[in-house]
């Protein structure tokens, strides 16, 4: 027997028994795969186009879908692109978070927030949309009061795991500033033009400045911003 046989009779199924279907989605499934889908493309063509040249028939086209199939999962190109926002600088985080909640050693925690800001260099780069979001949220108040509650969330779960690179677990300054501090010059925009500095080596120089300017003190109270 050939290995194609052997590979085709261990796949068979038993004579008079029909192959088992594939699962069919529900409703919610398949309309969360759709809305998954057309965020993926928004992400493409936003850092592609921009905000201003980004249009709702080139996201669905993109997506393979219809404009219709956009307007039922986003009534506008605003919505779309602050919800496509959220979902992939919420991701991102969320990665790094991960990342750092596998280690303790201090060096290897800056290791890890330097390659993890070098990483964003990668499609979809939202660097390149934080000025559109800025313009947006600053024409509108509710757009800023919410993006500026989502960011302390972020920089605060950044921030309290980086706690970990100064003795006892104790960082000189508010976490939610610690976190800010990497977060900001992640998705800053002036090393995108430079080729030889890159977001994860500024982070590296700030954060290792800082073990070392208070390493070699005894750990303090915490910080009154970290309670």
């Amino acid at each position: 027997m050939t290995d194609q046989d052997a590979s085709a009779a261990a796949t068979a199924t038993p004579a008079g028994i029909p192959p088992a279907r594939p699962l069919r989605l529900t409703r919610e499934q398949s309309r969360a795969r759709t809305r998954e889908r057309l965020l993926a493309s928004a992400a493409v063509v936003f850092t592609r186009e921009g905000y201003a040249g980004a249009s709702i028939d080139r996201i669905a086209e993109e997506a393979g879908y219809s404009k219709g199939a956009m307007y039922s999962n986003f009534a506008s190109k605003d919505e779309l692109f602050f919800a496509m926002f959220d979902f992939y600088a919420l991701g991102q985080a969320n990665e790094l978070c991960r990342r750092l909640d596998a280690l303790d050693d201090p060096d290897a925690l800056i290791a890890a927030v330097c390659g993890w800001a070098d990483g964003m260099r990668h499609e979809p780069d939202l660097r390149l949309l934080v000025v559109d979001m800025a313009r947006l949220a600053r024409a509108d108040a509710a757009v800023a009061a919410r993006h500026t509650k989502m960011f302390d969330d972020e920089w605060h779960q950044v921030g309290s795991r980086l706690t970990k690179i100064f003795p006892g677990g104790v960082a000189p300054v508010p976490v939610l500033q610690l976190g800010a501090l990497v977060m900001d010059i992640a998705y800053g925009n002036a090393t995108q033009l430079h080729a030889g500095l890159t977001a994860g080596d500024l982070i590296g120089l700030a954060l290792r400045a800082l073990r070392d300017a208070y390493g070699a003190r005894p750990a303090a109270s915490a910080h009154p911003g970290n309670a």
